[in-house]
């Protein structure tokens, strides 16, 4: 199964979240493992729903006088089972340390969630491979299982084409390097200018796709999921 990760990043207004909302629920596709990662403020609107709900930031730390943090106990009381860590959005505008990613990925893991690393703001591989050896030492070898791995570059964001020979061999660097230094295996998803004219293709390299700009637009959502592959 092929999972769908909506990043609505600090888009749409109330009334444009509850049509949103309304939109999204009423799609029923079993082929597809949607994942939803709202604005944090409209967090408690899907307490309720069937839809699989994560967010796009947390505090590290659990319950305590930490003003105007989101801890992960207060999260999975809203219903929410995925975490999204690393986005380069967040490096860029020095809202995240790789210090502070790294803690917050052990955190995620280690409270059970599916945890979404973000890595590849640099695109090269030499890059790459640092960031797995930082993120990933120590990582118990249980919570692999809830590890999945988006190669984001940072420069295809906005972008509106994709390098399908990139993504390959991004593919191929991030899952032998696992398998090589901790013998397993591992979600890989590609974000960064997907749309509705190339989502086929990056879905038949893939294991899924995390989609930004693209998830706010209903109509687009919509012929994404339509398009899917199956």
């Amino acid at each position: 199964m092929k999972t769908i990760i909506l990043n609505n990043k600090c888009y749409l207004s109330y009334k444009e979240m509850m049509d949103y909302k309304n939109t999204l629920e009423s799609i029923n596709n079993k082929d597809l493992n949607i994942v939803l990662l709202p604005n944090i403020a409209y967090l408690s609107l899907f307490k309720e729903s069937k839809l699989n709900i994560g967010t796009q930031n947390f505090y590290s730390y659990n319950y305590g006088a930490y003003t105007g943090e989101v801890c992960l106990e207060s999260l999975k009381d809203l219903n929410v089972t995925y975490t999204l860590v690393g986005h380069p959005e967040r490096l860029e505008l020095r809202l995240d340390t790789y210090t502070e990613i790294k803690d917050k990925l052990y955190r995620s893991l280690n409270s059970d969630f599916k945890t979404i690393l973000c890595i590849g703001k640099d695109e090269s591989e030499k890059m790459i491979k640092k960031e797995l050896k930082y993120y990933l030492s120590n990582i118990e070898y249980k919570s692999f299982k809830n590890l999945i791995i988006a190669y984001e570059p940072y420069s295809k964001i906005e972008e509106d084409d994709v390098d399908l020979v990139d993504i390959e061999l991004k593919k191929e660097c991030i899952t032998k390097y696992i398998k090589k230094h901790f013998d397993e295996e591992v979600t890989f998803i590609y974000g960064g200018a997907v749309n509705k004219d190339n989502i086929n293709d990056i879905l038949s390299i893939t294991d899924g796709v995390l989609i930004g700009r693209n998830s706010i637009d209903v109509k687009e959502l919509k012929s994404l999921i339509d398009n899917k592959a199956s």
